[in-house]
């Protein structure tokens, strides 16, 4: 399912680098295999830190508009991948969930920083999007990588979750 990521960004102090997206982006949102789901951007830019703070390294903003366009999208994609689609009669303030992995590829330096243990925090923002943070302890690997992009993988439960808070958030509005 693509979505559109209208802001992106990452913050890696201890690699001096920050990633962020120029403009909206598309956002996948796919079954990487068997229970494992991830949400992917592509296109980002990348630019030495500038002594920015990373409280929340990771921060993605996802429209959820045209809303009947992207409600028909949530319900096929629940449907195609068997995910458990269900409306919450009243939509929580902030939605957290376990990530198994938050990590970014950053070609020109050779460069994967990554967290195995993140967890992701969604909220809806006043605009009636959804506000994706990422924390964690990141570490970083040199490894030839091909793409500069940003991951969050999610079990199939956690998938359930944040799609369920989606959709119920685009019912909100309606």
């Amino acid at each position: 399912m693509h979505l559109n990521c209208t802001m992106t960004q990452a913050l890696f102090p201890l690699e001096g680098v920050k990633l962020y997206a120029e403009k909206p982006l598309p956002l996948l949102w796919d079954c990487h295999h068997g229970d494992t789901f991830v949400l992917k951007v592509e296109g980002l830019a990348v630019e030495p830190l500038a002594g920015e703070a990373a409280v929340n390294p990771i921060i993605l903003e996802i429209s959820l508009a045209p809303v009947d366009e992207v409600l028909s999208k949530i319900e096929y994609f629940a449907a195609h991948h068997n995910l458990a689609l269900t409306p919450w009669p009243t939509l929580p303030d902030e939605l957290e969930d376990p990530l198994t992995l938050a990590a970014c590829h950053l070609p020109e330096a050779k460069l994967f920083v990554f967290c195995e243990a993140p967890t992701l925090k969604a909220r809806a923002t006043p605009e009636g999007n959804v506000l994706l943070e990422v924390t964690g302890d990141f570490k970083s690997r040199k490894i030839p990588c091909q793409e500069t992009d940003l991951m969050l993988h999610l079990e199939r439960p956690h998938s359930s979750r944040l799609l369920s808070f989606c959709f119920t958030l685009i019912r909100s509005k309606r």
